[in-house]
């Protein structure tokens, strides 16, 4: 989860971003938002948390393939 930034705090907040993850055959990834929250501050904080996410490589017939996913994240704050 992402750390919601003090100024954001006493504000309602409820945003979906859309995140592209890109998968190596070895399971690093990178991470952009491509449908941000229109909030810097929110933005960068979820980009930092997801940074973090680990993942296995895809397979295809056993064989580690590279990936892209995308994930949507719901934000809620109240």
């Amino acid at each position: 989860m992402p750390r919601i930034p003090d100024s954001l705090l006493g504000e309602r907040i409820n945003v979906t971003a859309l995140a592209r993850f890109h998968i190596s055959k070895n399971g690093t990834q990178t991470v952009e938002l491509i449908m941000p929250t229109h909030e810097p501050l929110l933005d960068r904080a979820i980009i930092e948390a997801l940074r973090k996410w680990r993942f296995a490589p895809a397979l295809r017939d056993g064989i580690a393939v590279e990936a892209t996913i995308d994930l949507r994240i719901p934000i809620q704050v109240r």
